[in-house]
């Protein structure tokens, strides 16, 4: 009887620690398997090496689990007719089911969940054992789940991905391990590799340059208002961009007392990119090369604009200001009636993360105004309405034929 009772004690036992450490590998995130391989020796790479076999690992702790439970439920059952006759073996399963669900399963669980390092490591060996011993049942069990799996989910492998990483860094958010502006940054960084460098250029019809032929003496009071480091400067035509003047070279020839210098003697050679250069490469280079500013161009050999260092980093940190320069509005704002005021120049990233807004575009197509003209098929007037899918637009304020401004209301759909 005592030998009987003993049993069933180490049955359910057996059940509390097979189910502890089924929750305790599965709860096992890709960074604590890495660091475990990395810090933990031999012990640690048995752990890896279990999962990255997650169906035979499964299979062996759900053998085991299963195994425990029939024996205590026989072993009750045999107790209980031995003991109290059999008109009490439905009063018996009802009591070690009980003991099972609160002994075996939900409290091992939970001590797994807060405990899974410690005892992945413990019970790395005992479950590789097992399952070389159970495998000829696990190849069994393995090839008929396998196969029902394919049938109706299909051939499905689970990876890590960036969306993965982001939705961890949005959960560290919710859970106050992350700032907001932080997860903006994470964001960021990784938008840039897929961001041309025209999204961030400043267009050339808002770049400040000057003639190369003009005099130092002339335009000294132009470039100190404008407060730039560096200058672009042109042969001929703005669009023509030759050289760049940087404003410590002319101050040390100024201090020097040099007399009739003119800009092209003290421009340096330009940086030319394609407007097609991805940021995160700029940005490598930019740092290679000890550059701070290019000229970008088009496919054709014109101009398209500039950019600088300051661009590239303020996609990832945000605008920056000096101290002397105007802060700019935000690029998306509450309006009246349930409205949007939206910047013409807003990217398709702003209005995903601000709006929810995850408009189908042409690939060249890189801000709202653009999306507009594109869905339209001309360029729009102040007062033109586009009615979308996603709501309604109303274009409310239009410069030299570029969008400056839209009021957006979302449809009842999106």
């Amino acid at each position: 009887m005592i030998s009987q009772i003993s049993l069933l004690i180490f049955l359910l036992m057996m059940s509390a620690l097979f189910s502890s450490t089924e929750t305790a590998f599965t709860s096992l995130s890709l960074f604590q398997i890495h660091e475990i391989e990395k810090t933990k020796g031999k012990r640690g790479r048995r752990v890896t090496k279990l999962t990255k076999k997650p169906n035979v690992l499964l299979t062996t702790l759900l053998i085991g689990n299963n195994l425990a439970n029939i024996g205590a439920t026989a072993l009750a059952t045999s107790l209980t007719i031995s003991i109290f006759g059999s008109q009490f073996i439905g009063f018996m399963t009802g009591i070690l089911t009980l003991f099972v669900l609160i002994f075996g399963e939900v409290t091992p669980k939970q001590i797994a969940l807060a405990k899974n390092e410690s005892i992945c490591l413990r019970m790395a060996r005992p479950v590789h054992i097992l399952s070389f011993i159970f495998r000829p049942v696990i190849w069994a069990i393995s090839g008929i789940s396998s196969l029902i799996t394919r049938l109706f989910a299909g051939q499905v492998k689970k990876s890590f991905t960036l969306d993965n990483l982001l939705q961890m860094v949005s959960l560290g958010e919710n859970m106050g391990i992350v700032e907001s502006y932080e997860k903006q940054m994470v964001k960021n960084v990784f938008r840039i590799n897929d961001t041309p460098v025209k999204g961030i250029t400043t267009y050339r019809t808002e770049v400040f340059c000057l003639d190369k032929e003009s005099a130092i003496e002339d335009i000294l009071d132009e470039l100190l208002e404008k407060d730039f480091s560096r200058v672009p400067v042109y042969n001929d035509n703005p669009e023509h961009i030759v050289g760049i003047v940087w404003i410590k070279d002319i101050l040390k020839a100024l201090a020097a007392g040099e007399k009739g210098l003119r800009l092209k003697d003290n421009m340096h050679e330009p940086f030319y990119i394609p407007e097609t250069k991805m940021v995160h490469d700029l940005f490598h280079q930019f740092k290679e090369e000890k550059i701070n500013l290019a000229v970008v161009l088009d496919e054709y050999g014109g101009l398209t604009g500039i950019v600088t260092m300051e661009d590239v980093i303020e996609e990832i940190f945000g605008e920056l200001y000096d101290e002397n320069e105007e802060t700019e509005t935000d690029k998306i704002l509450t309006g009246d009636n349930n409205e949007w005021i939206i910047q013409g120049d807003t990217s398709f990233y702003d209005l995903y993360d601000h709006l929810g807004l995850d408009l189908e575009h042409d690939i060249k197509t890189l801000t709202i105004s653009g999306y507009l003209t594109e869905k339209l098929g001309v360029i729009p007037i102040e007062g033109t309405e586009a009615v979308l899918p996603e709501g309604r637009y109303t274009v409310s304020k239009v410069t030299n034929n570029k969008i400056e401004e839209i009021r957006f209301k979302k449809s009842g759909k999106s």
